[in-house]
């Protein structure tokens, strides 16, 4: 457990920061229940999350956010998981039932990242001024400017407007790589925030 917290702060490179003992306490139970999908032992799971915990802290890197540092722990956790798994292979030769575990790492991973990045946004767009968060709600279910103004009985020029303020603000709380996962996932998205 971590107990001097004056001395471990988390910085992102937009100047915001957090506290290692504070982000530990609310993602070590995930961390773990992620690394129990792999391996069945519990305490090599605590062992692996707490060498994840201790190797990141060690290496002082800088993340532009809360997001990529969970996706680094996902992926280290991931990671060391699989090597486990595979040293098991080899000392008990039980490859068929570890290769299946193995295959479908990168569609749990992909799911989780992509849920948790999914709620942070919903909750960015629910904080924007109302017409800008209707116009970028109907942006994303791929609803055409023009469609957007009759709906909202607005012009044109107006949508546009909205949507740029709107975009503006999301880029600045989130940085252009959660914008882009917007552009790309619309449709997942907007079922997902529904």
């Amino acid at each position: 457990m971590i107990t001097d917290k004056t001395n471990k702060i988390i910085r992102f490179e937009d100047g915001s920061e957090i506290y290692l003992e504070d982000f530990f306490n609310s993602n070590y139970l995930k961390f773990n229940s992620f690394a129990f999908n792999y391996l069945a032992d519990k305490n090599e799971c605590e062992d692996i999350v707490q060498d994840v915990f201790m190797s990141f802290w060690e290496q002082k890197k800088t993340f532009p956010n809360l997001i990529s540092i969970k996706a680094y722990f996902y992926t280290s956790i991931r990671n060391m998981c699989l090597n486990s798994i595979k040293h098991d292979l080899v000392k008990q030769k039980y490859f068929q039932e570890s290769k299946y575990k193995i295959e479908s790492t990168e569609f749990f991973l992909e799911g989780i990242l992509r849920k948790e990045a999914n709620g942070i946004i919903y909750d960015a767009i629910n904080k924007l001024p109302l017409m800008e968060k209707k116009v970028l709600l109907l942006s994303l279910k791929e609803c055409s400017n023009e469609q957007i103004a009759n709906e909202l009985n607005i012009k044109i020029n107006t949508v546009k407007t909205h949507k740029s303020r709107a975009y503006q603000v999301l880029r600045k709380k989130l940085g252009n790589l959660i914008l882009t996962m917007i552009t790309l996932n619309k449709s997942f998205f907007y079922n997902s925030a529904n």
